[in-house]
């Protein structure tokens, strides 16, 4: 270990921490305690890496006002883990959400990301499109400390029930002298070797620099820092894209084991594997200039600055249900578990996904010590995040995907080029669905309508179904002042001092949505014409999806694809020279702003702002002004500190929103349907409401070593940002059992929850201790999504329509079985049209029946927990350990076996985490276990709880210090390769799967 020799006390330490971020109240070091174990701490020498780190963070703990965890790091640009939200997992009572294998939000003491407000040195930040920050935008080299307050106090600002997380950048007046550190890492991410669409380069580049340095005598300083990142991964996955609930089960031989005594049950729309193809870049940037004139006047000016640029190339294969199962087994809790069915399709899906996300933040601040008694702060930011679409295929766009593949259509022969004796389609397609490892499935394809069976289809057996298109633009902006002031008392009355101030702050949220709407290339073998046969690419997933049990070999290993650019270009001759004469929509850029029906009355499907399908903007002010007291006095002969508060808060909201209205439901294929849009149309909202917020805060010294709280506070978390939107939004395409549409509520209220702490916490040696801790949330306000069935008289549907209902009674009498392709056919046939003419509904049929959802405040929620710590330090061997758990429970859990589930609170789970480290004068080392038991994660469309089974993870750091001044790096993550798997409702019913590998890191960091 290396030793660092300053000159700075604890005392002033903790004056520089209070710089830094204003709403952190001075950390000072541990008093000596009776045995003078502690006097250690009291002198010159300081310890770097993990042990100080550690050794910091209890400190800062210890010496807090509340319940307060922190992480600080082991050296300047030295974060313990190579992400914040990884980091964070390590406080006990915070758990994360992963995205790409990597930590992205957190939850806390069971409390959800939109329950946790993050700030940057106190200030509130802006996250494009919701209020839950992603932690993934920051790289952990700029980062000083992290400080969760479970505890809330009138100086913090509101938007955390669950916890406010302040995230904390180093200040050159923090550190006078020079400084500068730079790294390079290489980053292998196992999965990239397994690249199977874009050749991924397995080896990618990290680099970093932080440069700090002070002037005159130290009154001026400059830090500048810089990080850039590249990353290449493959996700695998498995998934099934829902479990309708007593869908279709007629014909063929039905085994019915349901022992449920409402008889419901649910049958899979799907199964398929994918794999993904994905880079991320990020880059990081901050500058810091520092100005003290005088002792007691400090200006800061401080610039940050993030960009995380996503890539994605996929491809995902796998068979869709459309007709009658020939055979089917239902278990006793009302799931398929096998199936058989003679009809579908068996396709690839394949997509390109380009996003930008770009936040970027300025702000002054200056401390003025005005007497002796008296300072005030005041800090001004504006910040803004900003999510935007890159470009698919040379065209604007976050997102663009194109399906390929096969189906069985025994009714089509003689229709048109593409169909007839010679063609294959499926035969039957049979899926198993375990309740562990993924789903598996087998194909049988047929010849000459069932005369032949075939093992797989060629290629000018492949047509395409249809290709689409998104765009989105989300902004958000944040302008907010902040004046604090101190008062010191210098009597002996018990009241030390009086925090006070004022802030404001000017919200504003923008989201802007694009689709092209479903876009056909003619209806599967009838488009197989417009693409070459050469340039159908025939592969094998086998190997796919090793990491679970029953993954890596499969009944079906073959599958069609092609290159993203080649299938755009089979759109654009679509229709040009189309014997059928069918309404094939094209376009030289067919999601371009120009995209329009060639027919010229379907009116546009991509126009106003950014081809808007609507958009809306929130805009939120608030104004808080609060008072907090500080007391020291003694209590049997302790220590005995109280802090009492008050905040008063209140909000002003008005959403604006321009939606597009759906004006017809289109039957375009099979059992495909799409919408066509009315013209543009303005929507407003209001809402306002007001809070105060006391908070009490007591903290006892029972021994030298010993502090038993106890803490009180009313707190609130507001609303998500969509569910303010006025708008109105007609979700996805209207398929015949998925209409849907969601409506805003600008006038919810936040979540307000009264919160009860204690806590006892035992210090009993340098760098080791022990506590436990219980809190109780009552939190009222909880939003509830309210779905009713709503006819809309505007929209009329063919689906059940006098041709469609004449089309059924034919098919009927024939013999023929009148699924949803075969009507469709027929309704073609008796109006004179060729096959995949699209379908409206004629006047005098029925209205469509949508389920409409709202959000309303409508639920109170109990839950509690506990938590369970220790830290270990086996004197000075170099050995240490940190553990934890946290247990949780209350009244929000789901139930799994009721239908129309009203209420439940995602993301309760326990968790507990285990680290063992090593250190001396040349390596330090870091292994790290964490656990998350099985959580709800949301609903799905149907509103069955959608769970994510129990999680574990093992990282590795290991650092060797060659020099002085050079160490060489190695980190690991997830190295034992884990896998996560989420069902709905039952684990038979599988939603998806994911498989990433692990991540290794070799670098090195010399500091000058």
């Amino acid at each position: 270990m290396k030793n660092e020799w300053i000159s700075r006390n604890p005392l002033s330490a903790g004056i520089a921490l209070a710089l830094g971020a204003f709403a952190v109240q001075p950390v000072l070091a541990q008093d000596q305690d009776a045995s003078g174990e502690d006097e250690m701490m009291m002198e010159e020498v300081m310890v770097t890496g993990v042990r100080k780190s550690l050794i910091e963070s209890m400190d800062r703990k210890r010496n807090a006002d509340g319940v307060v965890d922190a992480i600080t790091s082991e050296d300047i640009g030295k974060f313990p883990d190579q992400n914040l939200a990884e980091a964070l997992q390590r406080i006990t009572g915070v758990s994360i959400d992963r995205q790409n294998n990597e930590g992205s939000q957190i939850t806390v003491r069971g409390m959800g990301p939109e329950f946790n407000l993050v700030t940057l040195n106190g200030r509130t930040m802006p996250t494009a499109g919701s209020r839950s920050f992603d932690f993934a935008d920051l790289a952990t080299e700029g980062i000083s400390a992290v400080e969760v307050y479970k505890t809330s106090n009138a100086s913090l600002p509101t938007g955390g029930i669950g916890a406010t997380v302040n995230i904390l950048t180093p200040r050159p007046l923090d550190n006078p002298g020079l400084t500068a550190v730079a790294s390079g890492k290489v980053v292998y991410e196992t999965s990239a070797a397994d690249s199977r669409i874009s050749n991924l380069d397995k080896y990618t580049p990290e680099v970093s620099g932080l440069f700090s340095q002070t002037f005159a005598d130290d009154t001026i300083g400059i830090l500048l820092s810089a990080t850039y990142q590249e990353r290449n991964n493959v996700e695998e996955n498995a998934s099934v894209d829902n479990w309708g609930p007593n869908l279709q089960l007629n014909g063929g031989n039905i085994i019915n084991n349901n022992q449920r005594a409402d008889g419901t049950w649910w049958h899979p729309q799907n199964v398929g594997y994918g794999f993904t193809d994905i880079n991320r870049e990020r880059i990081n940037g901050q500058a810091v200039l520092q100005w003290e004139p005088i002792d007691t006047l400090t200006f800061t000016l401080d610039y940050t600055y993030s960009e995380v640029e996503r890539q994605s190339d996929s491809n995902s294969v796998g068979i869709w249900f459309e007709c009658p199962n020939l055979d089917a087994t239902i278990n006793e809790r009302g799931s398929v578990v096998e199936v058989t069915q003679s009809c579908g399709d068996y396709s690839t899906n394949v997509a390109q996904d380009h996003t930008i996300k770009e936040n970027q933040s300025i702000g002054f601040n200056v401390e003025w010590e005005a007497t002796d008694n008296l300072s005030f702060e005041l800090d001004v930011h504006s910040s803004s995040s900003d999510l935007r679409g890159g470009d698919i295929a040379g065209e604007p766009g976050s997102s663009a995907n194109v399906i390929i593949g096969n189906t069985n259509c025994p009714w089509c022969e003689g229709n048109g080029p593409g169909w007839g004796p010679n063609t294959a389609g499926i035969y039957e397609q049979t899926a198993f669905y375990p309740t562990n490892g993924i789903p598996t499935f087998d194909v049988n394809f047929t010849r000459d309508f069932g005369a032949t069976i075939l093992e797989q289809f060629d290629p000018n057996d492949i047509g395409s179904l249809f290709g689409q298109a998104f765009n989105t633009k989300q902004n958000n902006d944040i302008d907010q002042l902040q004046l604090h002031g101190d008062w010191f008392s210098d009597n002996d009355s018990g009241l030390t001092s009086v925090r006070f101030g004022y802030a404001r702050t000017e919200q504003s949220f923008s989201v802007s949505n694009a689709y092209s709407g479903q876009l056909p290339a003619g209806f599967w073998l009838t488009s197989a014409q417009y693409w070459d046969n050469n340039g159908w690419d025939l592969r094998s997933f086998n190997g796919l999806l090793n990491g679970f049990s029953n993954g890596g070999s499969f009944p079906v290993d073959f599958y069609y694809t092609a290159p993203f650019d080649y299938l755009v270009n089979g759109f654009e001759t679509v229709g040009t020279g189309d014997p059928l004469g069918g309404l094939y929509w094209f376009d030289t850029n067919f999601w371009g702003p120009d995209f329009q029906d060639p027919s010229g009355d379907r009116g546009r499907f991509w126009s106003g702002p950014l081809g808007n399908n609507g958009f809306s903007t929130v805009d939120e002010t608030i104004n808080s002004f609060y008072t907090q007291l500080n007391f020291d006095w003694e209590l049997a002969g302790r220590p005995f500190r109280l802090i009492a508060g008050m905040r008063y808060e209140e909000t002003q909201i008005v959403s604006r929103g321009q939606e597009r209205p759906a004006s017809a439901i289109v039957w375009v294929a099979g059992n495909e349907f799409s919408y066509e849009f009315a013209d543009l149309s303005l929507r407003t909202g209001k809402g306002d409401n007001s809070f105060w917020l006391p908070n009490l805060d007591l903290s006892w010294d029972l021994r030298d070593d010993m502090i038993a709280r106890f803490s009180y506070s009313r707190s609130i978390a507001r609303p998500p940002i969509g569910a303010l939107s006025p708008n109105r939004s007609f979700q996805g395409n209207p398929n015949v059992r998925n209409r849907k549409v969601s409506a805003g509520n600008p006038d919810l209220l936040p979540y307000e929850s009264e919160n009860f702490d204690v806590s006892l916490e035992w210090y009993y040696k340098e760098g080791s201790y022990v506590s436990v801790g219980y809190f109780d949330k009552k939190v009222d306000n909880f939003l509830v999504s309210t779905t009713i069935q709503q006819p809309f008289a505007e929209l009329l549907d063919p689906y059940i329509g006098a041709e469609a209902e004449e089309a059924r009674a034919q098919l009927i009498a024939e013999g023929i079985s009148p699924d949803d392709q075969a009507v469709y056919a027929r309704i073609n046939e008796n109006n004179g049209d060729p096959l995949g003419t699209r379908i409206y509904a004629q006047p005098g049929d029925p209205a469509a029946i949508f389920d409409v959802t709202t959000t309303t405040n409508a639920e109170v929620g109990n839950l509690n927990g506990w938590e369970l710590a220790i830290q270990h330090m086996f004197g000075d061997s170099g050995f240490g350990f940190q553990a934890n758990a946290t247990l949780v429970g209350g009244d929000v859990n789901a139930d799994r076996d009721i239908i129309n589930q009203s209420f439940a609170l995602p993301g309760l789970s326990d968790s507990a985490n285990f680290s063992v480290f090593w250190e001396n004068d040349s390596w330090s080392t870091r292994v790290a276990y964490n656990w998350r038991d099985e959580f709800l994660s949301g609903f799905d469309q149907f509103g069955a709880p959608v769970y994510t089974e129990d999680y574990q993870q093992v990282d590795l750091n290991v650092t060797w210090f060659a020099t002085d001044n050079l160490a060489v790096l190695l980190e690991g993550i997830n190295i034992t390769e884990e896998v996560q798997r989420v069902y709905v409702r039952y684990p038979e019913q599988f939603l998806r799967g994911n498989q990433y590998g692990a991540r290794w890191n070799l670098g090195v960091r010399y500091r000058f």
